[in-house]
């Protein structure tokens, strides 16, 4: 029986808007395509995301993949806290799910200093549930078995009765393997669906005031 919701939180309860972003600050064209490819789109995002590194370590890093274009990389790091646009029904629904009596905890790849600058905004739902591990206090990211354990041990969680809700595939791969229920987040009504499927429902949800 399914009695924990566990969220991913970027492209789930969050929009990852980094492309918006940029286009935003005029980066466009070629410099969108380089300071992309220096960025977002390079394991050293991984590495910010689990956060063992100074910001310091982390920003030079990222100019270093681009250096001709380190002022717009700059500019995207001063802006950063821009990319992340909370969905209007994440609250509603995690409010959802508590009244019907599921535990509703939060396993994300997410940064310490975007934590930071988001946590009043973008994250304000965190108060509304049981609990949460983000990579950058453990120093794992997602798929990596460690992490997965992290957030079982914390709040001592039987496998049979989780379910996790991830929009990235390989993110789900282990968790299978050890007894949690998976869902692939593609749209917030397939996902109402799936959920439904496994015996998991919860109020109707208004996304109105």
């Amino acid at each position: 029986m399914i009695k924990n919701i566990i969220l991913d939180v970027g492209m789930v309860l969050v929009d990852f808007c980094w492309a918006d972003l940029l286009e935003k600050l005029g980066i466009t064209g070629e410099d969108f395509t380089a300071v992309a490819d220096a960025t977002v789109r390079t394991d050293d995002w991984n590495e910010y995301d689990r956060s063992t590194k100074t910001d310091e370590e982390l920003l030079l890093a990222l100019k270093a993949n681009a250096p001709q274009y380190a002022p717009q990389i700059q500019l995207f790091w001063d802006h950063m806290a821009e990319m992340i646009r909370q969905y209007p029904y994440a609250k509603p629904w995690i409010t959802a799910l508590k009244k019907k009596g599921y535990q509703v905890y939060i396993l994300s790849n997410y940064s310490r200093r975007t934590y930071e600058l988001t946590r009043q905004e973008g994250l304000d739902f965190l108060p509304l549930t049981d609990g949460a591990v983000f990579s950058f206090e453990t120093g794992y990211i997602k798929p990596e078995k460690e992490i997965y354990h992290i957030l079982m041990d914390k709040y001592n969680l039987k496998p049979e009765e989780c379910v996790f809700i991830d929009d990235n595939a390989p993110n789900l791969a282990y968790p299978k393997e050890i007894g949690w229920s998976t869902v692939l987040f593609q749209s917030f009504a397939q996902v109402r669906e799936d959920l439904a499927a496994l015996g998991v429902c919860a109020e109707e949800i208004s996304l109105c005031g």
